[in-house]
């Protein structure tokens, strides 16, 4: 049987749990394509207007970085001089809704693929070779990216007045700023689609070196205390660099000061995960009710999962902290100096754009990744309701689940943010007006995220209604 015939039977009529998570896939990849294109259109906006040729040469050529006379009445005259500032700030955070933009693309691989595993080990157990099975992954995988990528760029052309609305340097951002152009349009597409070739042929491993390996479950170890001792050494290090870097404003402080804020959000990883399996296993001991109790088996069964579902959200969490103290710091500037007050006021802007964008992708992502955990529990959550449990602990469980390694990912990410900022801005970080920035922005990541559960429990009724399916088997 051809790959084609294959692909037909394999998305056949009255597969609507697997159309339902390809479409989640199909969201993903547009709204991770929709905002990195977004956010890569900030970046060519400013190089547009940091070089005279609107070409990269500003950032290998110091010469070609020139100051540009800024047109009459725009007010762009002060702020014009920091041209490579803003670029610089851009491309930084580029660069930090990576991570996100990374993650959402693979969770939507995974989800997609997840449904995938136990139907390609049934076409395995049929007699399908292990070519065939990576030709079908491989199709199914990248039409979704392709399909995803296709809604996201439309998305970024519909996002652009929108943007264009917000001012930078005194001034709007027209069209021909915010357009990136057809070569990074493909250069985004082929990105996300290989992503998600990558991200599915992982998962075949388990199919191909036998059919049975998709139904097998292998016991995890939990992650050891050494991770604790290791980030709060980091940290303290952290600290005391910036303690000792903050007197100065050197461009190389700057860098430093960069640098250690991406690595401890990358530390946060490390200790994320044993503090989830450790708040699970206290929870576990001491069950309040059954859906605190289910939900703690499962977020034991695999804490690096659970962690997943809400890293994004450390990320929102340090643009969160920035963003509150650089506005409260602009609106103290405004009288002494109004180019440094226009910058700050920029800065601030910018920081609430990247927190919404990667609120979004964090919100989207840990949706699309509990959809992809239903599905992959499917089978144990109809014998739970088949054993008496009601719909509503199961629905309470899963908002468990999620809550759990959410709390925790925001106390830890915001204790770093604070220590972090602390040396550099002194009582600017425990201001009002930079709290109620502060916990505004945790508000939003919240309510993001609980919208993302909302539609994965939605998506989970369908996978978990015995109306629509009577008899749960295993490879259908």
């Amino acid at each position: 049987m051809s790959t084609l015939s294959l692909w037909r039977l394999f998305h056949r009529r009255g597969r609507g749990d697997l159309r339902d998570t390809s479409v989640l896939a199909i969201v993903a990849f547009a709204a991770a394509a929709a905002i990195f294109l977004t956010v890569l259109g900030g970046v060519h906006g400013f190089l547009w207007r940091a070089s005279v040729d609107h070409g990269l040469r500003c950032l290998f050529d110091q010469a070609s970085c020139v100051v540009r006379r800024a047109p009459a009445g725009s007010g762009d005259s002060g702020a014009a001089m920091y041209n490579e500032l803003y670029l610089m700030l851009a491309i930084f955070a580029c660069l930090l809704l990576a991570v996100p933009f990374v993650a959402l693309a693979g969770s939507a691989a995974r989800l997609a693929a997840s449904r995938r595993d136990a139907r390609l080990a049934g076409l395995r157990l049929a007699g399908a070779t292990n070519g065939q099975v990576i030709r079908l992954t491989a199709l199914d995988a990248a039409g979704q990216a392709g399909i995803g990528v296709l809604a996201g760029m439309v998305g970024y052309v519909a996002m652009m007045p929108a943007v264009g609305l917000l001012s930078f340097q005194g001034r709007h951002f027209g069209v021909s700023e915010l357009w990136v152009g057809v070569p990074t349009l493909l250069a985004v597409a082929v990105g996300m689609v290989l992503l998600a070739l990558v991200s599915s042929l992982v998962t075949l491993r388990r199919v191909s070196v036998t059919p049975l390996g998709v139904m097998q479950r292998a016991a995890r170890p939990l992650p050891g205390a050494w991770r604790v001792v290791a980030f709060v050494a980091a940290l303290a290090g952290a600290v005391g660099l910036l303690s000792s870097r903050a007197p100065q404003a050197a461009a190389a402080g700057v860098i430093v000061v960069f640098a250690v804020v991406i690595g401890c959000f990358a530390l946060v990883n490390l200790v994320g995960v044993w503090a989830v399996a450790a708040r699970a296993r206290r929870m576990a001991r001491h069950p309040r009710r059954a859906a605190s109790l289910i939900a703690a088996r499962r977020i034991l069964d695999d804490p690096k999962r659970a962690w997943r579902n809400v890293s994004g959200i450390a990320l929102a969490v340090f643009i969160a902290g920035v963003t509150s103290v650089t506005g409260y710091v602009g609106s103290m500037v405004r009288d002494a100096d109004a180019s440094s007050a226009m910058i700050m006021g920029d800065i601030a802007t910018g920081g609430m754009l990247t927190l919404g964008f990667a609120s979004v992708l964090a919100a989207v992502s840990c949706g699309v990744m509990q959809a992809g955990n239903v599905a992959d529990q499917e089978r144990e959550y109809r014998m739970l309701m088949l054993e008496g449990t009601d719909a509503a602990t199961l629905d309470r469980a899963r908002f468990i689940e999620v809550l759990t390694p959410l709390n925790t990912v925001v106390v830890i990410a915001a204790g770093c943010s604070m220590l972090l900022m602390l040396p550099l801005l002194g009582t600017a970080m425990v201001s009002a007006a930079a709290l109620v920035s502060f916990f505004g922005g945790i508000a939003l990541c919240y309510a993001l995220v609980m919208i993302g559960v909302l539609c994965a429990n939605r998506a989970a009724h369908r996978i978990t209604d015995p109306g629509e399916h009577a008899v749960p088997r295993v490879d259908d």
